[in-house]
């Protein structure tokens, strides 16, 4: 665009430049063309948690992390909607590139600089010091405000992320030193194959806070849990949302959103569906006896936007779904009636029956999002979890909307984080690209989400003294250490009503369902194969290798990227559960019958969780398979 703008026999002269100019409101402001790369339209961005206001998120922008900044909140003026015409100034400054949200780009201009005039001293404050001078031009009709880019994309107290990245790899190599030959301490040759292909590859948990997806390294994240309500603690800060006592060691429960200074998990909820339902309000409430066909389009235009909401959310609570199915019954009927209505010919009687009907389906969607919005504050958190990680020392459970999956990310997909600063210390430690781009994910440190200190005087105000020293994790090998044994961590997943478990070290990721493509005359275990990052691996339906009926995927079904004998394979599960911490003192031998069923010899032990009360069976990877099927997985893999 910015190209096309500029023509040949525009070029500044030596006394002159070019002002690629734009407008905020009704003011026109401009950039010498020396420091614009190029002109876009909005991109999808990332927010960034903790940035000053003026950031409006992160883009990828031809591989390389863009930061974004809202020239209006920059200059302290009111924000606007974005426009068909909002447009990004990319700004290059010694090799770093700022993207600058404006109202509406106008045309590049060339002025002398003599026309360039001082700004008056009337203009004071911030503002005055990005001014670079103003132009008149049109015999004064047309004033242009010269800005200096540098200054604009300056930011006062940033640091470079440049550190904290290398901080974030350096604690991610070091923590797979089990990798290395430990007496020469050179890297096997799998990691060096792996170094050669695109760098170290990084194990993460990736979740949702709002609308942004976020991890944390694997080495960091010691168990996912059910969101329960925590003890409150007197005094504490707004974040902290409690204390939870689990096997025996007190953890403080922090809500992530909070800390990230965004609303909570249920009031976004009740706000969408607020507004997704304020249509329906609004024609009830101008709906009356004798309408006509114009009056119904309002609950057309209402129906249209309530479908769009229904159809997306979706919930672990049978209650809150049950409204829903509820609401999308009833908005459905309203569709159905609105469908060919012009083309009826309704007589007056036809038409009023019709009317009645439709108000009074109206009024039954409106009373049952009302009764969602009720109801979802106490139901919602089914669909949450509780990341328990390593911090400072001390184990922090941070709950989040969503846990997406587990992945595995190589050096060359991970961008150091916009020169931004950020508020409070929380900082990120990279930002990983995936899907060419599409796809953002801000990866968080443990280490500075809560001060030490905090943390200490949490431990401090707990119940009773051995309860505050379980809490630290130098503390997991006295005596109670001895006494539950040593913990093992565990992916628990779902198979129709049934709990396995398979140990997290097997574990190479957890995605989604993809494309699968089907291969001709394989096993009848086996779904297919599918790409990942450009490997073909196979995947293999759990279900059949089970003896269990098939199910169609849903939302819910994962794929589990293990080694089976050298080969990475996926297997197919209905739901990952979570990750789960177990002591080696509640994993019992699988039954007597089971053990001595020869090829069958894949199940490792049963786990006993909450006294007992849930049963998971745990999975030896390695045998999940007979050895004929394993023999037929070889030759499909050699084939793909």
């Amino acid at each position: 665009m910015l190209k096309e703008m500029l023509k040949p026999e525009d070029e500044a002269g030596e006394h002159g430049t070019q002002l690629v100019t734009f407008l905020l409101k009704d003011e026109e402001f401009g950039f010498d063309i020396m420091s614009v790369q190029e002109i876009i339209r909005l991109p999808k961005m990332a927010k960034l948690p903790h940035t000053p206001d003026f950031v409006e998120g992160v883009s990828s922008l031809r591989g390389a992390i863009l930061p974004i900044f809202d020239i209006r909140a920059r200059f302290g003026m009111k924000r606007e909607t974005h426009t068909e015409r909002s447009r990004v100034l990319v700004i290059d400054i010694d090799g770093k590139r700022t993207g600058l949200l404006v109202d509406g780009v106008r045309q590049v201009t060339r002025v002398g600089r003599n026309e360039f005039e001082p700004p008056p001293a009337a203009v004071r404050g911030e503002t005055a010091g990005y001014i670079d001078g103003i132009v008149k031009l049109d015999e004064g009709k047309r004033i242009i405000i010269a800005l200096d880019a540098r200054r604009v994309c300056s930011l006062p107290g940033t640091v470079d992320g440049s550190d904290a990245i290398s901080k974030f790899a350096a604690a991610t190599v070091s923590k797979k030193t089990h990798g290395r030959d430990k007496q020469s301490g050179k890297q096997t040759d799998k990691q060096s194959t792996e170094g050669r292909k695109g760098g170290e590859v990084h194990q993460l948990v990736s979740f949702q806070v709002g609308i942004e997806e976020f991890a944390f390294p694997m080495e960091d994240v010691r168990e996912i849990l059910r969101v329960e309500t925590p003890k409150e603690v007197p005094g504490a800060p707004e974040h902290l949302l409690g204390v939870l006592t689990v096997r025996g060691l007190i953890l403080p429960i922090v809500d992530l959103r909070r800390l990230m200074k965004k609303s909570s998990f249920a009031a976004d909820h009740a706000n969408d569906c607020r507004s997704a339902g304020v249509e329906y309000e609004k024609w009830l409430e101008d709906a009356n006896s004798n309408a006509s066909p114009a009056d119904l389009e309002g609950a057309a235009k209402a129906s249209a936007g309530l479908r769009r909401w229904l159809s997306a959310f979706n919930s672990s609570s049978q209650n809150l779904m049950e409204i829903i199915t509820q609401a999308r019954g009833f908005n459905e009927h309203v569709v159905k009636q609105m469908t060919g209505l012009a083309e009826r010919n309704l007589d007056a009687k036809a038409f009023n029956d019709l009317h009645k009907d439709l108000v009074a389906t109206g009024k039954a969607i409106v009373s049952a999002l009302r009764s969602f919005e009720a109801s979802v504050n106490a139901h919602i958190q089914e669909d949450q979890r509780i990341i328990v990680v390593d911090c400072n020392g001390y184990q922090l459970g941070l709950v989040v909307d969503h846990v997406n999956e587990v992945l595995g990310i190589q050096d060359d997909a991970i961008e150091l984080p916009p020169n931004v600063s950020q508020k409070d210390g929380f900082s990120l430690s990279g930002i990983a690209k995936l899907d060419d781009g599409n796809r953002l994910i801000l990866l968080l440190s443990t280490s500075n989400l809560l001060d030490k200190s905090v943390l200490a005087n949490i431990a401090d105000d707990a119940s009773d003294a051995t309860a505050s020293k379980a809490f630290k994790q130098g503390d997991k090998k006295d005596k109670e250490a001895e006494q539950i044994g040593e913990s093992l961590q565990f992916v628990t997943f779902l198979l129709g009503d049934e709990e396995y478990g398979i140990p997290i070290a097997k574990i190479q990721e957890i995605d989604r369902l993809s494309r699968i493509t089907q291969t001709p005359k394989a096993p009848k275990f086996v779904e297919g194969v599918t790409n990942l990052r450009g490997e073909v691996i196979p995947v293999l339906s759990t279900r059949a290798l089970f003896a269990l009926e098939a199910k169609a995927p849903g939302d819910r079904t994962r794929v589990i990227i293990v080694d089976l004998a050298g080969t990475k394979t996926g297997l197919v599960v209905d739901s990952v559960k979570e990750v789960l911490s177990i002591s080696t003192r509640n994993i019992a031998p699988p039954p007597v019958t089971i053990s001595n069923s020869g090829d069958e010899q894949f199940i490792s032990g049963i786990g006993k969780v909450d006294d007992g009360k849930r049963m998971i069976v745990l999975l030896d990877v390695e045998r999940v398979m007979t050895r004929g099927e394993q023999g037929a997985l070889d030759k499909l893999s050699h084939a793909v």
